[in-house]
């Protein structure tokens, strides 16, 4: 035995990691872990995973819910393969040993010794044992960038998708004579005024996708448009993206490196120039539009019934300067690929306010909504958040996809949304994640109380209107027929989903019938 075990531990959760397959896989670190607790008579009550993530930070969805878990006091002890599996980074690990000193959780590691962090000695042995570990990432890290550095130089591909209209081989750009007819009907249909549908439509007929299979869409064109390879530019590490494998802001990089005239052409100069252009001006216009009265504030919750996307909003603008809001199926918008109708802003939102203030925010109900947040109070919470620890992980390997765009010198606005979009939503699934754990029992009481303070901020402050709706309302799905509603009881200590029975009927472009 590594270490003396406290004579109270009987419950053990079991944390595995790699980041590489070339590393201890989790098979077989859960195969020694579950040997020393039936050794040492633990019962190990969770096991939790993170396969291919690094140990440089700890946003690991197996790390975070292990977290939760001791934080509940699930389990006694953690027990890990070895330190290094726990972090690769000195800070992190020790703020999670100190984590669990403060609950009372023993952390325990089958190949080291871990002592006492407040004991000196046993805190310097850790402190080397871990360091030694981050100083091998940080050595690892720097070998690897010089071994793309010195591709890079040579404007050889240093990883991540090939843009449409190339291929790789051997490391070098070779153009790919079908995608090359695409990319440039694209650059010469817009330099010669076609709009982003036009070309979209002349991809779909003629049968084109992305790199990876992928319907081509306006971020897609506006991505295409502004890669300065297909005027044989290699750029590469235009914007520092990452660090320790986090956001970094993209800000630019000192050590940059452009090639001129390293690639085979597809777009010629006067072409490219061209296009830039048309995009500054394009640019400047969409700035220059007013904004004012351009808060959607349905944005967010209202998702397409016929292909599943979400509903964005969208103005336009009349010869008379009359602007005209409605929302609209991004996957229509974008992509083209849904025949969903629109619906006006001015139809659907003042009918799902309405909603809100007479059947939810309603004091002559308030007793009757709060009883029947308590008829349907059971619930399962690991199946309540499974959903989001599915869409997290999902919009995790999406945020690393992009990250790796801009390391490979794909940089655009509509990347940049895209991440911030990504960032964004990850961000509000974590704090949902977290609002939904640890539960307890509300009371009558407490219902009635906090149901009475938003209906007080609802006929007050109406600025509150979208944060309300965004509180009350989980969903909107809306296809060219009707608009279901499905409300949503968030109440800071749980969160309890009650399907609308009613649905409102629309026509043309959602006014009520």
């Amino acid at each position: 035995m590594r270490k003396e075990l406290r004579c109270n531990l009987t419950r053990a959760a079991a944390y595995a990691r790699y980041s590489t397959d070339r590393q201890c896989s989790t098979e077989v670190q859960l195969q020694k872990i579950t040997e020393f607790c039936k050794k040492n008579s633990l019962s190990l009550e969770a096991m939790y995973v993170d396969e291919g993530i690094t140990g440089t930070n700890t946003h690991r969805s197996g790390f975070t819910d292990m977290l939760k878990a001791a934080a509940n006091k699930e389990f006694d002890c953690v027990v890990i393969y070895d330190i290094t599996r726990g972090s690769r980074d000195v800070a992190d690990w020790f703020n999670f040993r100190k984590q669990m000193v403060k609950l009372g959780i023993q952390v325990i590691s089958t190949q080291d010794k871990l002592g006492d962090i407040t004991n000196p000695n046993d805190f310097l042995q850790e402190l080397l044992s871990v360091g030694i570990g981050q100083h091998h990432v940080l050595s690892t890290r720097i070998k690897s960038k010089d071994a793309i550095v010195t591709r890079a130089k040579k404007g050889k591909f240093c990883g991540g998708t090939a843009p449409l209209g190339y291929d790789i081989v051997n490391g070098d750009y070779v153009i790919n004579e079908r995608e090359a007819v695409a990319v440039r009907h694209i650059f010469e249909s817009y330099a010669n005024g076609a709009s982003y549908a036009n070309i979209i439509d002349w991809l779909h007929e003629n049968g084109y996708v992305g790199k990876l299979g992928q319907t081509l869409g306006k971020n897609s064109l506006f991505s295409i448009l502004r890669n300065e390879r297909y005027v044989g530019t290699f750029s590469w590490n235009k914007r520092i993206v990452k660090f320790m494998s986090q956001w970094a802001g993209g800000q630019a990089n000192p050590d940059v490196i452009v090639i001129e005239d390293i690639i085979p052409k597809i777009i010629d100069t006067e072409i490219w120039e061209r296009v830039q252009i048309r995009m500054k001006e394009n640019k400047k216009n969409t700035l220059n539009k007013s904004r004012v009265n351009r808060e959607y504030i349905l944005s967010g919750i209202i998702r397409c019934g016929k292909c599943g996307g979400s509903f964005v909003g969208v103005t336009t603008i009349n010869k008379k300067g009359i602007e005209y809001k409605f929302y609209s199926c991004a996957n229509k918008k974008r992509l083209r690929t849904c025949d969903c109708k629109n619906i006006a802003a001015n139809d659907i939102e003042p009918l799902i306010i309405n909603l809100l203030k007479n059947e939810i925010l309603n004091s002559d109900l308030i007793e009757k909504t709060a009883d029947t947040i308590l008829a349907t109070y059971k619930f399962d919470n690991q199946n309540n958040t499974k959903a989001i620890r599915e869409e997290i992980s999902q919009l995790d390997s999406k945020i690393e996809n992009l990250l790796k765009s801009f390391e490979n010198g794909l940089d655009s606005d509509a990347l940049r949304a895209r991440l911030a979009d990504h960032e964004g939503r990850r961000k509000i699934l974590k704090t949902k994640l977290a609002k939904a754990l640890p539960i307890r029992p509300i009371s009558r009481g407490e219902l009635i109380s906090q149901l009475s303070v938003d209906i007080k901020l609802l006929h007050e402050n109406p600025e509150k209107i979208k944060q309300l709706l965004n509180k009350y309302i989980v969903k909107i799905e809306v296809d060219n027929t009707t608009i279901t509603v499905y409300a949503i009881k968030d109440l800071k200590e749980k969160t309890l989903e009650l399907v609308y029975s009613n649905v409102l009927t629309t026509s043309g472009c959602g006014s009520r019938t």
